[in-house]
């Protein structure tokens, strides 16, 4: 059986890559199915999140489920495969314009994402290698003071230190957990920016990669202007609003372009990006393509977190593998003169060559959780991917606020879940101010890995809405069974710009007696204009129930109370990031539902999509 028909065959592709090979195959004049495979991998490990595939991984290796010995599909030795990739006229090396491109560490690349990392890259040494050019560091340092001043606590004030970078620098990156201070730090970072420049109009921009964390990220903003010590005119530069990147950008209708991009670039002296991890490669190629090379890109995110849906891991890989802070000699010289520290405490030499480690500031100390807490503490262990460590401290038990429920049978899944849904659901369809039913409702989430199967967010939520009507806890106006009722939580999944509505955004039904008339309206928090929305159900775009939730999802959300509920059996899906990201979002209780078998294969298991651009980083 030839590979093309194996291809055809095999469950390891989709129907898209199969018809990729088959036209790679016939467009070339040596008709070379190796190629065409080559193309079928490309095309599917950029679905499942790689920028392009590492040839060495793949070399020798058995793709899909177990077939009979004629079907079985295997990939060439690396020898042999170097030497069509070396022949065919559809394979050409970097900087050369063929479909498939092959670099000399053996990565294979769809010429459009070579592209978009090219640049990517390219972009970022021409920021990191290039200083912002004369900076008056005595006003600095008084900005600095006046912005961020001394709070007593012995060590270095990484928050202060990254406003210093911020200044200095065209590309700055703060990475750090919930509660670490990001948002606080970025008010006064844009603070001293204006400042620094006489208070003079600063195009500044703010960004996130979703419209929930647009509007996450303009709340607190807000929030965080009302306590800063500066005159108005510094507060009336600071944006009140923040957009989707699409947005921002200005897509092109019916087409992959926006109409701000490297020829037509965005106006803006500083733009800020929130939740930079869930941005993918393609994305934040164009977005810095967009900017003027004078202008600032700070990228705000958790380094630690899931990486993007998409193809890449791009803050990950633009952070690399340091794990603590330190700059180069000379330009720890340079901050320790405007942060008041001595430079010894902030050098540590590096191999990279680019500038890149100048533009790294990593929170560490949470303002949330005290450094003893065992959220915090279970968060620490799993990353550090040691999963015996994880297990010994759910086993123990000492701490109250973290409880693990190592449960294996179905009837104790059910039961378990019934007294959460009481406990934490039931009080929704017996309040009647909006205010304080949204309240209760984010209180608590119940947070998935999957959506299918007995553990996924689409079974538990049809079992929660079943054992709360068992129970005559809900209100069913228009009859037993009807879609919309008093007390029922809504997830938006699409956005509308119309409404103010985005992927993400939470909302609860109310029935509510109006001029003697029960009506139902769906009721949502404006986080940007404080005060709460309600619309018809009839108007609302997708959306779905949502008593649980993905921890995807969840990304940018915080609950006092989490139960996070893993599959029965091992996933693909679970990895440290995922598991990370789920334990994160519990500010005071963390329950786990999950076997021990599950917890240990997902602190094991990390994301690691192919890509170039941490080695083109740092080497």
């Amino acid at each position: 059986m030839d590979i093309l028909t194996k291809i055809d065959q095999s469950d390891y592709f989709s129907s898209i890559d199969r018809h990729f090979a088959r036209f790679i195959t016939e467009l070339s004049p040596q008709n070379n199915p190796v190629i065409g495979l080559s193309a079928a991998l490309v095309s599917r490990n950029n679905r499942e999140g790689d920028v392009c595939i590492d040839l060495v991984s793949f070399a020798g290796l058995t793709l899909g489920s177990e077939a009979e010995e004629e079907q079985v599909l295997t990939c060439p030795a690396l020898s042999i495969w170097r030497e069509h990739l070396r022949e065919s006229d559809l394979v050409g090396k970097p900087g050369e314009y063929y479909p498939l491109i092959w670099d000399d560490a053996d990565r294979l690349y769809l010429y459009r994402y070579w592209e978009y990392e090219k640049k990517l890259i390219d972009l970022i040494k021409l920021r990191t290698l290039n200083d912002v050019g004369e900076i008056d560091s005595g006003k600095l340092k008084r900005h600095l003071n006046t912005f961020f001043p001394d709070t007593g606590d012995p060590g270095i004030d990484w928050q202060k230190l990254a406003a210093a970078v911020a200044v200095l620098k065209r590309f700055c990156v703060i990475s750090g957990g919930p509660g670490t201070g990001k948002t606080y730090a970025i008010a006064r970072i844009l603070a001293t920016l204006i400042e620094q420049h006489d208070a003079e109009g600063l195009r500044i921009y703010l960004t996130a990669p979703t419209g929930k964390a647009a509007a996450r990220m303009a709340e607190s903003i807000g929030s965080a202007k009302r306590a800063l010590t500066c005159g108005p005119k510094t507060l009336e530069i600071i944006p009140n609003v923040s957009s989707t990147i699409h947005r921002m950008l200005k897509p092109v209708k019916g087409s992959p372009y926006f109409i701000y991009n490297r020829e037509n670039p965005l106006p803006a002296d500083v733009v800020v990006v929130d939740e930079a991890s869930m941005v993918d490669l393609p994305l934040m190629s164009k977005l810095i393509q967009a900017l003027p090379e004078n202008s600032r890109l700070i990228l705000i995110g958790d380094r630690h977190q899931l990486a993007s849906v998409q193809a890449g891991s791009v803050l990950g890989d633009i952070c690399g593998d340091n794990i603590d802070n330190g700059f180069s000699t000379t330009f720890s010289r340079t901050l320790a003169a405007v942060v008041d520290c001595n430079p010894e405490q902030l050098a540590r030499p590096h191999k990279e060559k680019t500038g890149i480690q100048d533009s790294m500031v990593y929170f560490t100390r949470s303002y949330r959780f005290e450094k003893e807490s065992g959220i915090n503490v279970l968060s620490r262990a799993v990353n550090e991917g040691s999963s015996e460590d994880v297990l010994d401290l759910l086993r123990q038990g000492r701490y109250p606020e973290v409880n693990w429920y190592p449960l294996s049978s179905q009837v104790d899944h059910h039961k378990m879940m019934s007294k959460f849904i009481h406990a934490h659901y039931s009080r929704l369809s017996i309040m009647d101010d909006p205010q304080e039913a949204l309240d209760e409702l984010d209180h608590f989430r119940i947070l998935c890995a999957v959506n299918q199967g007995i553990l996924g967010v689409d079974t538990i939520n049809a079992k929660t809405s079943a054992v709360l009507a068992t129970n005559k806890i809900k209100q069913f106006p228009g009859g037993f069974g009807s879609e919309w009722y008093h007390g029922r939580p809504i997830l938006i999944t699409a956005n509308d710009y119309t409404l103010g509505l985005f992927n993400g955004d939470v909302g609860l039904a109310m029935v509510l007696e109006t001029e003697n008339e029960e009506v139902c309206h769906v009721y949502f928090r404006n986080g940007s204009k404080g005060y709460l929305q309600r619309f018809a159900p009839s108007r609302l775009p997708r959306h779905q129930e949502v008593y649980a939730m993905t921890i995807h999802k969840s990304q940018g959300s915080e609950f006092d109370e989490v139960l996070l509920v893993l599959p029965e059996k091992d996933n693909p899906l679970l990895t440290r990031e995922l598991l990370y990201t789920g334990i994160t979002r519990a500010r005071r209780k963390l329950s786990i539902l999950a076997s021990e078998s599950v917890i240990r294969s997902a602190v094991s298991r990390r994301i690691e999509r192919a890509s170039g651009l941490r080695d083109a980083l740092w080497g």
